[in-house]
């Protein structure tokens, strides 16, 4: 353990001081502890984000023996429960990166997963919050005060500037890892919400006093130089690409619409998932002075938009980007973005390919993907979102049996598509009428109608 400097020795005594002064001020002087409440709920939310946008410049990789492959039959799969985890993808095993602004190091791909996953949090943290402070605090009025609209915006301000000065010029952001850096954030918000859960019986008091102690907790851990995770330890390594140093004489790319498409579909069904965070968040604001008009755009239009965007970006960045070529005896990933070969095999060592039927946009545009499977190799690759199918099978000369998919069952297809379009005009209807059993059905609603179109269609497509 490094022993503490006198330089940090002092700040955290200052750190101290700062948070003991806001108890001082509600016991004795008689200050709002409502204030401070929201605050402190409002710096541990903005500092998830923060670590998102740090974790893009991490220059380690993960572990990638912590990103257990999700089963194949889980309608709940880890990766798509709105963005909180992280599992396993072709995007977060990406080689190579990119430099967005001369002035900052170059961001990393690969880390986008994790910059999902400190969002979703993030919302999670703002719909507990709401949820749990709305019960005595005004949280929306509370925000309109001038003297926390500057906080927020200090908030804001002092956040970048620890990121430029600790993050990127004393370059920590070379041996940090994405996971550890939003690790450090969420874990102090998740200990936040566990104390808060147990001090909410003491009102706007206890919330201020379970906010501050946490806070206390972390800067002592962070003096003490104990972290919960070692950045040191278990970090991922991607062995070189054995490419050959040739000139492709085959390149077959994505398709752009079926991409697009693809992205935006992988995007709605992550939204759609975390609807209890939202249905959390609008019971907050609606106990405050927010009509249900304003809170359901915010709670059921934005925060899904945030989340399904982030998804479908990151849906977009693992295929849209890639192009496949032959290179002689192999088949090669060639990333334009990052300018890198992302993985190569040979032709004789693919051991076998499937034809994946169930992807739904692949059936609307014509379009074809298979999953390779190489005779040596820790997972498997995708050839995704094909036009030129024909053409990539025989260039690559993938043994797969057939390109055309099978007949769906058009009954199940159907009767599950009436019954979503019919639940989802029902919720419609009732937000004029009836705002909060509106607000229940979709909150609810809408993961199971997930899971229940997953399954459905997954009935639909002819049997293996």
């Amino acid at each position: 353990m490094v022993k503490p400097s006198n330089d940090s020795s002092a700040a955290f005594l200052a750190t101290v001081a700062a948070n003991v002064v806001p108890l001082v001020g509600v016991f004795h002087l008689g200050w709002s502890a409502q204030t401070f409440a929201v605050v402190y709920a409002l710096e541990l939310v903005v500092a998830v984000p923060f670590a998102g946008l740090k974790a893009l410049f991490a220059r380690r990789p993960p572990n990638y023996d912590e990103l257990e492959r999700p089963q194949e039959g889980n309608p709940l799969k880890p990766d798509e429960w709105g963005g909180v985890s992280v599992g396993p993808s072709d995007l977060n095993r990406r080689r190579g990166s990119v430099a967005v602004v001369d002035s900052l190091p170059p961001v990393y791909p690969r880390n986008v997963p994790f910059v999902l996953r400190a969002f979703g949090a993030a919302v999670s943290l703002v719909g507990v919050f709401l949820f749990v402070l709305g019960r005595f605090v005004d949280v929306p009025a509370t925000l309109a005060d001038p003297s926390v609209a500057v906080s927020v915006v200090f908030l804001v301000v002092s956040h970048v500037g620890v990121v430029e000065r600790e993050y990127f010029r004393k370059r920590r952001h070379e041996t940090s890892t994405p996971r550890d850096v939003v690790a450090s954030a969420t874990t102090e918000a998740g200990l936040a919400v566990v104390v808060l859960m147990f001090a909410i019986v003491g009102g706007p008091t206890g919330a201020l006093v379970a906010f501050v102690a946490v806070k206390l907790f972390a800067e002592w851990r962070g003096y003490r130089g104990g972290v919960a995770f070692d950045p040191d330890e278990g970090v991922g390594t991607l062995p070189p690409v054995a490419a050959p140093d040739a000139s492709p004489t085959v390149e077959v790319r994505p398709d752009r619409r079926a991409v697009r498409g693809a992205a935006l579909w992988r995007g709605a069904k992550s939204a759609i998932g975390s609807g209890p965070v939202y249905l959390f968040a609008w019971v907050g604001l609606t106990a405050g002075s927010t009509g249900p008009v304003a809170a359901t755009v915010v709670c059921f239009g934005l925060l899904p938009a945030g989340i399904g965007g982030l998804q479908a970006v990151e849906y977009a960045l693992t295929h849209g980007t890639l192009a496949y070529q032959r290179r002689d005896d192999a088949v090669v990933a060639y990333d334009d973005l990052t300018d890198t070969v992302q993985w190569a095999t040979l032709v004789d060592d693919i051991r076998d390919v499937e034809l994946c039927e169930g992807e739904f946009v692949d059936r609307a545009c014509d379009t074809r993907t298979f999953s390779l499977t190489p005779s040596a190799g820790e997972y498997e690759r995708s050839v995704a979102h094909l036009r030129e199918y024909g053409r990539a099978v025989e260039a690559f000369e993938l043994p797969v049996e057939t390109t055309a998919f099978g007949p769906l069952d058009r009954r199940v297809a159907g009767a599950a598509a009436a019954v979503g379009a019919c639940g989802v005009a029902a919720v419609a209807g009732l937000a004029y009428s009836a705002p909060t059993i509106a607000a229940v059905a979709a909150a609810w609603g809408g993961p199971f109608g997930v899971v229940a179109l997953r399954r459905a269609w997954q009935w639909a497509l002819p049997a293996a």
